[in-house]
């Protein structure tokens, strides 16, 4: 963060603020998002404006462009990179009609803000709303917060689940128009790996754990720390796994060098495949399916892993090839804009629903739970439960059924 943001307001109260501004506090605070508006001695009417006053990159900042449509008169939000435009002819596809841009008074009238001040939610009334794919592989974004010269730090996940919008590209791809082929994508450990067993093994075979039930208690611990480390700044998967080994070695009364943990992520491509893997890939495949494997991993580990096991993907992305560990949306929207695949037809399969499927429904892909450690949690909204992979092929979302 600049020296300019600092000194701009982070302190005031919040009765000196604008009263759209509070408006769009009491918003952010709904979701749990605290202290994250800044009010600004300069004006921030333009995204190049807003960025030399944050000092940060221009694509960081959130552009609210308000339309109307020009069949419907309603009003549509396209949140955009402030490096990209909108190409208006290529989002008719998404949109259903053909868009004008919104004069300052519809605009003010529909969001209940003035057209530069535009937060990306907290309207009058809901608009449907877009957001650029190249704003959700960014860490860190700033986002009109209600008036002019008042502005907001979300992360990519934040503003996903803070708006609820429909990601899209906002221009045409550079090859052209979408790839209807179907995809299904996976995460890796928990879902083609069983990685509770290989980390088992591991924490054995370092004579960390000497009992099934000693091996449950080091998986907990390392899970929790490994959660804290990934909530910092991106780092690579191998530090990741060494420092939260050492911590949950720490929290049960261990210690343990960092050259001894780093045992654990070396261990790694021998970690072994579900039995169900081989097969059902196969499967996928003869269906038409191309697969996808999108991994918080760093991709010399993954690859190993793939080798290991005579495995091949036709789209890999890794934690190491987006900086940023899911669930976060980088690595889905990587995905997308490498295979220009459309969401419908990429169904994203996982164990895990806090890391995997909450932010694949999010982005419009239908989405598999694979139960082996048990059912998924109440709020979990999935298109498809399966208790193995070999169950997945026959499971698949009518959407993406019959490849094309």
């Amino acid at each position: 963060m600049s020296g300019s943001v600092r000194r701009a307001g982070v302190s005031d109260p919040p009765a000196l603020r604008h009263r759209s501004t509070q408006r769009f506090d009491a918003v952010l605070a709904a979701q749990g998002l605290v202290g994250r508006t800044v009010e600004l001695p300069d004006t921030t009417r333009t995204a190049a404006d807003a960025a030399r006053a944050i000092g940060c990159e221009l694509r960081q900042i959130v552009k609210s462009l308000v339309f109307q449509g020009a069949v419907s008169g309603k009003a549509i939000l396209i949140l955009v990179s402030g490096a990209n435009r909108v190409d208006e002819p290529w989002m008719v596809q998404y949109v259903g009609e053909h868009l004008a841009r919104a004069h300052p008074e519809f605009a003010r009238s529909a969001t209940g803000f003035a057209i530069v001040g535009v937060p990306p939610a907290g309207h009058t009334s809901p608009i449907p709303t877009y957001i650029d794919y190249d704003l959700l592989e960014l860490p860190e974004i700033w986002a009109a917060a209600g008036h002019p010269n008042a502005v907001c730090r979300l992360t990519s996940h934040e503003l996903l689940r803070l708006t609820r919008g429909r990601p899209v590209p906002v221009t045409p791809f550079p090859q052209g128009t979408s790839d209807t082929t179907p995809w299904v994508t996976f995460d890796c450990y928990g879902t083609l790996v069983d990685w509770r067993e290989g980390f088992s093994r591991t924490v054995r075979e370092m004579a960390l754990a000497d009992s099934p039930g000693d091996e449950d208690r080091w998986f907990r611990a390392y899970l929790a720390a490994e959660q804290a480390v990934e909530a910092g700044a991106y780092r690579p998967y191998r530090e990741v796994m060494t420092e939260a080994l050492v911590g949950a070695a720490r929290s049960l009364g261990h210690e343990l060098s960092p050259v001894q943990a780093s045992q654990l992520p070396q261990s790694v491509p021998s970690w072994p495949l579900f039995p169900d893997v081989p097969e059902s890939l196969a499967e996928l495949r003869h269906r038409g399916y191309r697969i996808g494997v999108l991994s918080n991993i760093d991709r010399d580990l993954l690859e190993g892993t793939l080798r290991a096991h005579r495995l091949s993907a036709d789209s890999v992305v890794t934690a190491e090839d987006v900086r940023s560990y899911k669930p976060a949306p980088p690595h889905w929207i990587r995905f997308l804009k490498e295979t220009r695949a459309a969401p419908p037809q990429v169904v994203h399969v996982s164990g895990s629903v806090e890391y995997d499927l909450e932010t694949a429904g999010a982005l419009g892909l239908p989405t598999v739970y694979v139960s082996r450690y048990g059912p998924p949690t109440a709020r979990a909204t999935v298109s498809a439960t399966v208790s193995n992979l070999r169950e997945l092929p026959g499971s698949l979302p009518s959407a993406t059924r019959s490849p094309r």
